[in-house]
């Protein structure tokens, strides 16, 4: 008897931690994309491939390039439609594509990706994708040509704070995973001429189009109202770099 509840316990052991983590896997899934996010028109062309997607400006006004890391674990088609707007804004997009999703094990790639010392590139991301972004600025001096971080508290482990280079960070009011007195406790390590700004009502999960994330916190403002606002500041953020030149 004692066995036969022994072993009615290990399954419903077992049948929880796998509903939890099938459910933790679905939430990092893209959802509710936009019909159009992948279809070409007279102002974006996507061309797919196993290691990036790219959102090709066809009318381009700017000479720059973005470079867009995914968030860790997250599906990368959950940042096509924002990759998608910048293109329609005139500036080609390249989302990449992570070996398991974990932009830690795969962000070196890009040097074999892109011709990167032709000075045009724009590197940035989501949350781990942001962390490594920043991390890659931080390996290569002078490499690019601007930074934008969304919904992370990194630099954390390393100090950017004497880089010359433009950047944005992006934090969501209400971010269960990277919190706002996380980003103010690591805001010296960014460069000096950072563009620190919040989200109002924002989270975590809605700087994609994914479900919502363990821990994070539920939003005050709907999906497309944190996308427009995050478009916005970037598009804004990029061609401030263009007219640099």
């Amino acid at each position: 008897m004692k066995v036969k509840k022994r072993n009615i316990f290990r399954l419903i052991w077992f049948s929880l931690v796998a509903i939890f983590f099938i459910w933790q896997w679905t939430t990092y899934q893209s959802r509710n994309l936009p019909e159009d996010t992948f279809k070409n028109d007279n102002k974006v062309s996507v061309e797919q491939s196993s290691d990036k997607i790219t959102f090709l400006a066809n009318n381009s006004r700017n000479q720059n390039e973005i470079i867009f890391f995914q968030g860790g674990l997250t599906d990368p088609k959950a940042y096509a439609p924002i990759c998608r707007e910048i293109a329609k804004n005139g500036i080609t997009c390249h989302l990449i594509k992570m070996n398991w999703r974990m932009p830690q094990w795969d962000y070196k790639k890009i040097k074999t990706m892109f011709n990167l010392k032709n000075g045009k590139y724009i590197i940035g991301g989501h949350s781990q994708g942001a962390k490594m972004a920043s991390q890659f600025v931080y390996e290569n001096t002078g490499l690019m040509k601007g930074l934008f971080l969304l919904g992370t508290s990194h630099p954390r482990d390393f100090d950017l704070s004497d880089r010359s280079i433009s950047t944005i960070k992006l934090y969501g009011e209400l971010d269960g995973l990277a919190s706002v007195s996380e980003v103010m406790e690591n805001k010296n390590k960014l460069p000096k001429n950072t563009d620190l700004i919040e989200i109002k009502g924002g989270n975590h999960s809605q700087f994609g189009y994914l479900g919502k994330l363990l821990t994070d916190n539920a939003s005050e403002i709907d999906l497309d109202e944190q996308q427009r606002l995050t478009l916005d500041k970037l598009i804004v953020f990029f061609h401030k770099i263009d007219n640099e030149k």
